[in-house]
């Protein structure tokens, strides 16, 4: 089953730790800098660790890396576990303060040992990938649990992705499963995307393509791009004819290609299969050559692929220009899917997202199910 464009990089979607944007910890409303500076004079430790954040990201402020660090250095004094864990963010990425990892980690440590959850998966990343720190994968699955624990969707998300995947924990695909859907409730777009590719393909879960598109359609509701690229290829491609929708699909792939802020070979592939379910094989056929270019020049520069892996790439892009030619749409294998799987008794995304029955169909020899 070819599923290269739609499977999720672990480590790109996951990696919300140390790269966490802090001034979503803030405000969105206008903020009289003069008030905000009264009060973080006289201590306030929420008002020093916004106005450190506004001024790291110039948000209603002129922006000051020196000022931010001053300020967050002086919330993480008074033990405020934001400011604390920010102040390590400035270590390790040397905003506004001489990069150190050792005390990245160390800052990010003091806050986690008092159970925040974004420093407790910080310093999981920080054991990881042996950042002021010996790398030590079981460690960093130890303090990520804690953070999941918590209730905190990324670190639910990237711990599911530790379960899946057995890196630094045992391999436990149905774990793995229930960790994601956890973080998919708890709004995280991409433990959506992921756990739709789960039922896609029957991993950790039963195979099921109505919840799979279902929680595609939950997540391209938002504004990840990559999550309506998604939608139209499950839509353009799925081993069962009864869930395409060619013209829909083109929509979101347009939409998709349309809010990138550059040419991505994956959604303009995407969009050539839209194309040629909706039944126009000319205008797929031009949108896949121009997904073989995009590919042709990002293969250069992405030092994540593997000779192997590029051949596969170029191999599948090419097999799908000659299908589109032959006027044909492309359409996914049917998935070998994971055997002794039990549903999630705690999704209720069909009933949420009022969902249409369709007809059943034999995915394989004596196993009648019901995918839709």
């Amino acid at each position: 089953m070819n599923t290269f464009p739609r499977v999720i990089l672990a480590m790109v979607i996951f990696s919300l730790s140390m790269a966490f944007d802090m001034r979503a910890q803030v405000r969105d409303e206008p903020v009289n800098p003069a008030i905000l500076e009264q009060m973080a004079e006289r201590g306030n430790p929420d008002a020093q660790f916004e106005l450190g954040i506004r001024l790291l990201g110039g948000e209603g402020l002129e922006k000051d890396e020196k000022k931010a660090a001053e300020w967050l250095q002086k919330g993480a004094a008074q033990q405020h576990l934001p400011s604390m864990n920010a102040l390590g963010t400035l270590y390790e990425t040397g905003a506004g303060l001489a990069k150190d990892e050792k005390k990245a980690y160390e800052w990010y440590l003091r806050a986690a040992e008092y159970g925040y959850p974004l420093a407790q998966q910080n310093v999981s990343e920080c054991f990881e990938r042996g950042r002021g720190v010996a790398q030590d994968s079981k460690e960093a699955s130890k303090w990520l649990a804690r953070a999941a624990h918590q209730d905190f969707a990324p670190a639910q998300a990237l711990y599911g992705w530790k379960l899946e995947t057995g890196t630094g924990i045992e391999k436990d695909t149905k774990e793995a499963a229930n960790w994601y859907l956890k973080s998919a409730q708890g709004g995280l777009v991409r433990a959506m995307t992921r756990l739709a590719y789960m039922y896609y393909i029957g991993k950790g879960v039963p195979l099921d393509y109505r919840r799979a598109e279902a929680w595609y359609r939950r997540a391209a509701r938002s504004d990840d791009p990559m999550a309506r690229n998604d939608l139209a290829w499950f839509l353009s491609v799925c081993p069962d004819d009864n869930f395409h929708d060619g013209d829909s699909a083109v929509d979101f792939a347009r939409s998709s290609l349309a809010d990138l802020k550059e040419e991505d070979y994956q959604v303009i592939d995407t969009l050539a299969a839209a194309l040629a379910r909706s039944g126009n094989y000319g205008e797929a056929v031009q949108t896949q050559t121009k997904a073989i270019l995009a590919f042709e020049k990002e293969k250069t520069s992405n030092k994540e692929m593997s000779p192997e892996d590029v051949a596969k790439l170029e191999q599948e892009l090419s097999e799908r220009l000659k299908t589109y030619r032959g006027q044909q749409p492309f359409t996914e294998e049917e998935p070998k899917f994971e055997a002794g799987t039990k549903p999630l008794m705690d999704d209720r995304i069909l009933e949420e997202e009022h969902m249409p029955r369709r007809k059943k169909r034999n995915v394989s020899p004596g196993n009648d199910i019901e995918i839709s």
